[in-house]
Protein backbone atom coordinates (compact mmCIF):
# COMPACT_ATOMS: atom_id res chain seq x y z
CA UNK A 1 0.00 0.00 0.00
CA UNK A 2 2.96 2.30 0.63
CA UNK A 3 4.46 2.33 -2.95
CA UNK A 4 0.71 2.92 -4.29
CA UNK A 5 0.45 6.04 -1.80
CA UNK A 6 3.18 7.30 -2.87
CA UNK A 7 2.85 6.97 -6.64
CA UNK A 8 -0.54 8.91 -5.78
CA UNK A 9 1.53 11.71 -4.34
CA UNK A 10 3.65 11.99 -7.09
CA UNK A 11 1.32 11.97 -9.72
CA UNK A 12 -0.73 13.86 -7.58
CA UNK A 13 0.60 17.21 -8.82
CA UNK A 14 -0.16 19.14 -12.09
CA UNK A 15 3.59 19.62 -13.39
CA UNK A 16 4.40 15.95 -12.97
CA UNK A 17 1.01 14.57 -14.63
CA UNK A 18 2.09 17.20 -17.58
CA UNK A 19 5.15 15.61 -17.95
CA UNK A 20 3.81 11.61 -17.65
CA UNK A 21 1.61 13.00 -20.51
CA UNK A 22 4.27 14.03 -22.49
CA UNK A 23 6.09 10.63 -22.11
CA UNK A 24 3.14 8.33 -22.86
CA UNK A 25 4.22 7.93 -26.59
CA UNK A 26 7.86 9.09 -26.42
CA UNK A 27 11.34 9.36 -24.49
CA UNK A 28 12.30 13.11 -24.34
CA UNK A 29 15.28 14.68 -23.37
CA UNK A 30 14.92 16.87 -19.91
CA UNK A 31 15.59 20.23 -22.20
CA UNK A 32 12.57 18.86 -24.40
CA UNK A 33 10.77 18.83 -21.11
CA UNK A 34 11.71 22.30 -20.24
CA UNK A 35 10.66 24.01 -23.13
CA UNK A 36 7.10 22.49 -22.85
CA UNK A 37 6.58 23.52 -19.73
CA UNK A 38 8.04 26.80 -19.69
CA UNK A 39 9.73 25.80 -15.92
CA UNK A 40 13.42 26.49 -14.81
CA UNK A 41 15.79 23.34 -15.35
CA UNK A 42 16.26 22.44 -11.85
CA UNK A 43 12.49 22.75 -10.66
CA UNK A 44 11.90 20.16 -13.71
CA UNK A 45 14.62 18.40 -12.51
CA UNK A 46 13.54 17.97 -9.51
CA UNK A 47 9.72 16.30 -10.48
CA UNK A 48 11.72 14.11 -12.72
CA UNK A 49 13.76 13.35 -9.70
CA UNK A 50 10.67 12.05 -8.10
CA UNK A 51 9.05 10.46 -10.92
CA UNK A 52 12.26 8.25 -11.53
CA UNK A 53 11.98 7.16 -7.64
CA UNK A 54 8.52 6.40 -7.34
CA UNK A 55 9.63 4.06 -10.38
CA UNK A 56 7.42 5.30 -12.95
CA UNK A 57 10.14 6.83 -15.52
CA UNK A 58 13.29 5.58 -16.45
CA UNK A 59 16.04 6.95 -17.96
CA UNK A 60 18.42 6.02 -20.56
CA UNK A 61 21.97 7.78 -21.67
CA UNK A 62 23.08 8.55 -25.20
CA UNK A 63 26.60 10.51 -24.25
CA UNK A 64 25.72 13.65 -22.86
CA UNK A 65 21.95 13.35 -23.28
CA UNK A 66 19.17 11.55 -20.88
CA UNK A 67 16.95 10.63 -22.16
CA UNK A 68 13.35 9.89 -20.24
CA UNK A 69 10.68 7.92 -20.71
CA UNK A 70 7.35 5.87 -18.55
CA UNK A 71 9.06 2.96 -17.50
CA UNK A 72 7.55 -0.05 -19.34
CA UNK A 73 6.96 -2.51 -15.89
CA UNK A 74 5.00 0.68 -14.70
CA UNK A 75 2.64 0.63 -17.78
CA UNK A 76 2.29 -3.25 -17.82
CA UNK A 77 1.46 -3.37 -14.59
CA UNK A 78 -0.67 -0.42 -13.47
CA UNK A 79 -3.95 0.06 -14.67
CA UNK A 80 -4.06 3.10 -13.51
CA UNK A 81 -2.25 4.62 -16.19
CA UNK A 82 -5.38 3.84 -18.52
CA UNK A 83 -7.48 5.63 -16.65
CA UNK A 84 -4.98 8.89 -16.44
CA UNK A 85 -4.78 8.70 -19.92
CA UNK A 86 -8.89 8.77 -20.42
CA UNK A 87 -8.66 11.66 -18.23
CA UNK A 88 -6.74 13.81 -19.14
CA UNK A 89 -6.84 13.16 -22.97
CA UNK A 90 -9.35 15.79 -23.44
CA UNK A 91 -7.84 18.44 -20.89
CA UNK A 92 -6.83 21.62 -22.54
CA UNK A 93 -3.28 22.04 -20.57
CA UNK A 94 -2.20 18.35 -22.27
CA UNK A 95 -3.15 19.66 -25.51
CA UNK A 96 -1.53 23.15 -25.21
CA UNK A 97 1.72 20.86 -23.85
CA UNK A 98 1.53 18.54 -26.37
CA UNK A 99 1.35 21.33 -29.51
CA UNK A 100 4.11 23.37 -27.80
CA UNK A 101 6.32 20.01 -27.58
CA UNK A 102 5.55 19.41 -31.47
CA UNK A 103 6.49 22.89 -32.34
CA UNK A 104 9.64 22.57 -29.97
CA UNK A 105 10.74 18.78 -31.82
CA UNK A 106 10.14 20.46 -35.23
CA UNK A 107 12.58 22.86 -34.52
CA UNK A 108 14.80 20.17 -32.31
CA UNK A 109 17.68 20.60 -34.74
CA UNK A 110 17.98 24.24 -34.89
CA UNK A 111 17.91 24.82 -31.30
CA UNK A 112 19.16 21.21 -29.90
CA UNK A 113 19.38 21.50 -26.19
CA UNK A 114 20.69 25.43 -25.55
CA UNK A 115 20.27 25.31 -22.00
CA UNK A 116 22.22 22.90 -19.77
CA UNK A 117 20.25 21.13 -17.31
CA UNK A 118 21.76 19.07 -14.52
CA UNK A 119 20.91 15.50 -14.54
CA UNK A 120 19.77 14.30 -11.25
CA UNK A 121 21.40 10.82 -10.92
CA UNK A 122 24.91 12.10 -11.67
CA UNK A 123 26.91 15.38 -11.83
CA UNK A 124 26.89 15.83 -15.12
CA UNK A 125 24.92 18.51 -17.41
CA UNK A 126 22.49 16.62 -19.77
CA UNK A 127 23.24 18.31 -22.78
Amino acid sequence: MKHTLNILKVLGEETRLRIFMALVDQELCVCQIVSMLGLAASTTSKHLALMYQAGIIEQRKDGRWAYYSITSDWIVKNKFHKWLLEELASSDKIKEDHLKLAEYLKNWGKNACNPVVKDFTTDEGCC
